[in-house]
């Protein structure tokens, strides 16, 4: 089961420890106002974006901050900062720092394997039930068969 990371650490799930409260205004993208997803950093004036907000605002050509036609570069910086974050699972309540976050997902949290599990159940109970009204529907077209071969 593929799990996204945002289903289980938003930006919500950051501890907000020492690190993240003397950091925080460094990690925030001024077009979306929230914590950088990917930063992409303008060549000419250095200011960074979140990937996914600088190509909805000009499909990486045009920098936001001085509409000069310019160049995005993966911004190193941004990530390293980033990386240092703390998570809190939402689902199974571990602490992780962000680059642990795929091996969790990858490793599936106690609650992931417990949501497989419920899944697995349900999905067992919904073949039963439609195995029943089969079942069912045979028994009646037998009853009718059974009917039409006594006259």
């Amino acid at each position: 089961m593929k799990i996204e990371k945002d289903e289980y650490f938003s930006d919500d799930c950051i501890i907000e420890d020492s690190l993240f409260i003397s950091i925080k205004d460094l990690l925030i993208c001024p077009l979306c106002n929230k914590i950088f997803k990917e930063p992409y950093m303008c060549t000419d004036c250095m200011s960074v974006y979140c990937k996914k907000c600088i190509q909805n605002y000009s499909d990486l050509k045009k920098c936001p901050n001085d509409g000069k036609e310019s160049k995005f570069v993966n911004c190193i910086s941004k990530n390293d900062l980033l990386s240092k974050l703390k998570y809190k699972c939402k689902n199974c309540l571990k602490v992780i720092i962000q680059t642990d976050i795929k091996a969790h997902l990858e490793e599936n949290c106690i609650h992931c394997e417990k949501e497989e599990k419920e899944k697995t159940i349900a999905e067992t109970l919904q073949t039963k039930k439609q195995m029943i009204k089969l079942s069912s529907k045979e028994m009646e077209n037998k009853k009718i068969d059974n009917s039409f071969s006594s006259k």
